[in-house]
């Protein structure tokens, strides 16, 4: 049975991060930094005894960037050192491995002989983790992990994938030593986040349509009569006031929420995350990332016709577009949607 995502159709490219690493797509120009980080490990325990090429890997890259694009069951991710920049591994999620129970996701992992003894290969495990309990509908992570693989047996020893629930199950079907991680089962709550005129509205209304409870902070100061922007300091309060309340309510009810409003500084989705963090759920922001010029192209169109319309000063617009914080993987699961 295939593990689904909760936002089908909103995919982007997906980044994780904490403040070693950071867990992104893997692009064509990783081909040969793959290659590099080839050994006798990764050839017996990853590449079926294969010896990694360049033709090879680059086609294997663009397999999965089509598994990404077309929702395919196999997610892979690249491991990134954030103090190099340079690419330490890979880590996949398998989101539909056959003889697996319904729910169940199997996640692999393999790090470059540089990188070895630093506890990459555990911290990439526990930030896919945490995408896949925050993005679809799994119950369940398995490591299935070759009983005569010393390194990857460390890794499920990890103290904090421990205290995350990893246990070990036994030997499984296949051979292989099975270790399983429960997935907290919660709410979803999706950030649209950018600013004025990069579509957060758009996107909220797909997932509105989906099943999302969706939240707006336009429509709200709409419905209270405020036809300007920016609102005052007072107002803008009084209407995120509501947001919150309305959010943590459906939350603790079980409801997947969207909160469409600009998220412009770190701080603002701090302040939502903070919310829903006692009960469990640790949200996706989806970063519209669309180019300025056509931010700014879309905001001088407006006419004042709705919520979803409302005019904004060109030159309020340009300080909105060009002051606003763009979001990092280090505050949690992020999805850059409409770059470039």
């Amino acid at each position: 049975m295939t593990v689904t995502e909760h936002a089908t159709g909103l995919r982007g490219d997906l980044v994780l991060g904490d403040d070693v690493l950071t867990l992104r797509c893997l692009r064509d120009a990783d081909a040969q930094a793959m290659v590099d980080g080839d050994d006798p490990d990764q050839v017996r325990w990853l590449n079926d005894g294969h010896t990694s090429d360049l033709a090879r890997t680059q086609e294997w890259i663009g397999r999965n960037q089509r598994e990404w694009r077309d929702g395919g069951p196999r997610r892979n991710l690249g491991i990134v050192d954030r103090a190099t920049g340079a690419l330490a591994g890979t880590v996949e999620a398998h989101l539909a491995l056959p003889d697996l129970p319904p729910g169940t996701v199997n996640v692999a992992y393999g790090v470059f002989p540089a990188f070895r003894g630093r506890g990459y290969a555990a911290r990439a495990v526990g930030l896919l983790c945490t995408w896949l309990g925050a993005a679809t509908d799994a119950a369940t992570v398995v490591l299935r992990i070759d009983a005569d693989n010393a390194p990857s047996l460390g890794v499920a020893c990890d103290p904090g994938l421990r205290r995350a629930g990893l246990v070990r199950v036994g030997p499984g079907p296949d051979g292989l030593v099975h270790h399983a991680l429960p997935l907290r089962r919660a709410a979803r709550v999706a950030l649209a986040c950018g600013p004025a005129g990069s579509g957060k509205s758009t996107l909220a209304g797909r997932l509105e349509r989906a099943g999302f409870v969706r939240l707006s902070f336009d429509e709200e100061a709409w419905r209270r009569g405020h036809r300007d922007h920016p609102l005052p300091a007072h107002v803008a309060a009084a209407v995120h006031d509501v947001l919150r309340a309305r959010l943590v309510a459906h939350v603790r009810a079980g409801r997947d929420v969207v909160v469409d409003t600009s998220f412009w500084s770190r701080a603002s989705r701090d302040s939502y995350r903070a919310l829903v963090a006692p009960v469990g759920v640790v949200p996706v922001t989806y970063h519209l990332a669309t180019p300025r010029e056509e931010v700014l192209r879309r905001l001088a169109a407006r006419t004042g016709a709705g919520p979803d319309d409302v005019v904004v000063p060109a030159e309020l617009a340009r300080a909105h577009v060009d002051g606003f914080e763009v979001p990092t993987p280090d505050e949690g699961p992020l999805v850059v949607l409409g770059r470039g």
